[in-house]
């Protein structure tokens, strides 16, 4: 891997490590999210400071290129989060719904 996008990934890792503690420590995120984001991203600093590594184990499993691997490990990793991320927004624009309702019908019965 070319020396410059190892530096650059291994400063964004750190970064977002750094971000997770901080959304920790504010507790908008729980102790088992912080310990999957913790893994996620010190996973991903493994990957860049060892990528010889990940190249071996992407021979093992039968893929010829540890990009190839990263790319399904990508699709692997990101759809759940997305299908996850787009449940919760359903769930919090019906509880939003079912507030405005509420509040709508409060607001009719004063004013009658």
């Amino acid at each position: 891997m070319i020396f410059g996008l190892q530096v650059i990934g291994l400063v964004f890792s750190l970064i977002m490590l750094y971000f997770a503690y901080v959304h920790y420590r504010r507790g908008e995120i729980n102790g088992l999210e912080i310990i999957f984001w913790l893994v996620a991203w010190i996973g991903a600093i493994l990957i860049i400071i060892f990528p010889q590594v990940f190249g071996v184990f992407a021979k093992t499993i039968a893929i010829s290129r540890a990009f190839d691997l990263a790319v399904i490990g990508g699709f692997i990793f990101v759809i759940p989060l997305v299908y996850l991320s787009y449940m919760r927004v359903k769930r919090l624009e019906r509880k939003l719904e079912e507030y405005v309702r509420q509040e709508s019908l409060r607001d009719a019965k004063k004013q009658k």
